[in-house]
């Protein structure tokens, strides 16, 4: 019983120090990445490079003069005005008029429903005789 315990004690404080030690990383690798925001000077050549590659890309592809352009083109982006389906289909209707409409639809399709069982029960008697 006791080395159950302790076994079980040692696993919960072994899983602690591990899951301490990717926090920890985690954190130190955030506060590496917040000291360089937005700088590519510590970054990799091959990003540096992708980077001037599609900002040459962009250039030409705009027509611009080089590619230090790119970067000071204005970037202002508007939020669309996104309307709501339910609300525009809703307009102007009270609940009482689309529960009216429910019901109406509902009694339709049980009219229309009994019309076909009925058509069908006179099939199969046709059938029969």
């Amino acid at each position: 019983m006791f080395r159950a315990v302790q076994s079980v004690r040692s696993l919960s404080t072994t899983a602690a120090c591990r899951q301490d030690l990717i926090q920890q990383t985690f954190v130190t690798k955030i506060r590496e990445i917040a000291k360089n925001a937005g700088n590519l000077a510590n970054s990799d050549p091959a990003v540096k490079k992708a980077l001037q590659e599609e900002l040459n890309r962009l250039a030409t592809k705009f027509q611009l003069a080089n590619a230090d352009v790119v970067s000071k083109l204005p970037t202002n982006f508007e939020a669309a005005k996104v309307d709501s389906a339910v609300q525009s289909a809703l307009e102007g209707q009270t609940l009482a008029s689309l529960l009216e409409g429910v019901k109406k639809d509902h009694s339709e399709y049980v009219a229309s429903r009994d019309a076909k069982k009925a058509e069908q029960a006179a099939r199969n008697a046709a059938l029969k005789q």
